[in-house]
């Protein structure tokens, strides 16, 4: 008898803007792990970032939709934009496994790096218990450590090193500097307008 598990990676993250690495990432662990789709979840208010963000959530939803547009393995949700104050990760994956079947196996996507500051999250513990953590493997040069008991409990995923981030995009974007191949051509008019 086959598995009839449907097995659902949720990518969380800023998206500020989503570029073509995230997509990659999300394509890469997707077929390495076996994943039947990737849910992408941009936050609305990282209790992390928030004051480096260059787009509004919705300009970032928008951007992701389109980003994704095509491709049936990729759905884009906004549960951590209808949702009041700070974007806790923990809050939307027990969010998500209520809202999903009981037939769902549930894997949220991070970037290594991540793996650093987990720590800092709210409950980290209780995310690596209710759900896989799945770790793409990425450009990083911090020398911090990370924690034993994240390291046994995460799948450290090889996808295509491409050193591609939204913060060096976002310079390029504030200098007047092309993002062209950095990110889907069908977000260009919107990044270059500013919107």
């Amino acid at each position: 008898m086959s598995d009839s598990r449907e097995k659902i990676g949720l990518y969380g993250g800023t998206f500020d803007p989503v570029h073509n690495g995230h997509l990659i990432i999300a394509a890469s662990v997707l077929e390495a792990r076996g994943l039947d789709r990737v849910i992408f979840i941009p936050s609305a208010r990282p209790p992390h970032k928030s004051r480096d963000i260059m787009y509004h959530a919705s300009a970032r939803l928008e951007m992701l939709e389109r980003a994704t547009e095509g491709d049936s393995r990729f759905s884009v949700s906004d549960i951590e934009l209808k949702r009041e104050g700070y974007s806790y990760t923990i809050d939307t994956i027990r969010e998500m496994k209520a809202s999903l079947s009981e037939n769902t196996e549930l894997f949220f996507i991070v970037g290594f790096d991540n793996l650093f500051e987990i720590e800092l999250w709210r409950q980290p513990e209780d995310i690596l218990g209710e759900c896989f953590v799945l770790a793409a493997t990425r450009v990083c040069d911090s020398g911090a450590e990370i924690p034993g008991w994240v390291r046994e409990r995460v799948d450290i995923v090889e996808v295509p090193l491409i050193e591609i981030s939204s913060s060096d995009i976002r310079a390029r974007l504030r200098e007047g500097r092309s993002v062209r191949y950095l990110v889907p051509d069908v977000l260009l008019p919107m990044l270059s307008s500013g919107k």
